[in-house]
């Protein structure tokens, strides 16, 4: 009996094993990112903007990177200077993977305003001038993102009346002498009594 004890137990681990490696091998399909990556055309006819921008900074939000953009060249929508694209975490999750900060990236995104989304199957990547020159090949020379203008300095003015004249300047100067005086003359006429 002491020699069934180890080969049902080893029995046992293989099941175990066997039966784990299933349960991963089905599982992993299932996670993984299974759309298939189009042609340009497709992706650009598919995007609701399409630029290319500077990474800025890159934050880790839950299951999410939020990446912040400084957009240079925009070829389909409307995109401002300073924008936020987001993306899945994980690349098995369609995510375009963490991107390089100070990296110039073609971004091909879904969304009507910002934070745009991003995924591997939409085309964004990081900058390569063949791609360019395909999306240009669709959309066009595209156009600079020009940063907003700086704000204008405005004239307020603080009062429309014209300046005090001069007199009426002096005059409350002038009370205060008076006062001064008087209070002297009061004070030497009492020292004058003492």
């Amino acid at each position: 009996m002491s020699f069934r004890l180890p080969s049902v137990l080893r029995a046992l681990l293989a099941g175990m094993l066997v039966v784990g490696g299933l349960v991963l091998a089905v599982q992993a399909p299932a996670a993984a990112c299974t759309c298939q990556p189009a042609d340009a055309e497709r992706q650009t006819s598919r995007a609701d903007a399409v630029f290319i921008g500077t990474v800025d900074g890159v934050t880790q939000v839950d299951q999410q990177l939020e990446i912040a953009v400084t957009a240079t060249r925009s070829y389909k929508g409307t995109v401002d200077r300073s924008t936020t694209v987001t993306t899945a975490r994980q690349t098995t999750a369609c995510g375009i993977g963490e991107p390089e900060q100070g990296a110039d990236y073609l971004f091909i995104v879904r969304g009507d305003a910002p934070p745009y989304v991003a995924n591997s199957c939409d085309g964004t990547g990081r900058l390569d001038p063949d791609r360019v020159a395909q999306v240009e090949g669709i959309l066009g020379a595209g156009q600079a993102v020009e940063p907003p203008p700086p704000p204008t300095a405005t004239l307020t003015r603080v009062e429309d009346s014209p300046p005090a004249s001069m007199a009426r300047m002096a005059a409350p100067g002038g009370a205060l002498v008076i006062v001064g005086l008087l209070g002297l003359v009061v004070v030497g006429r009492l020292g004058r009594r003492a």
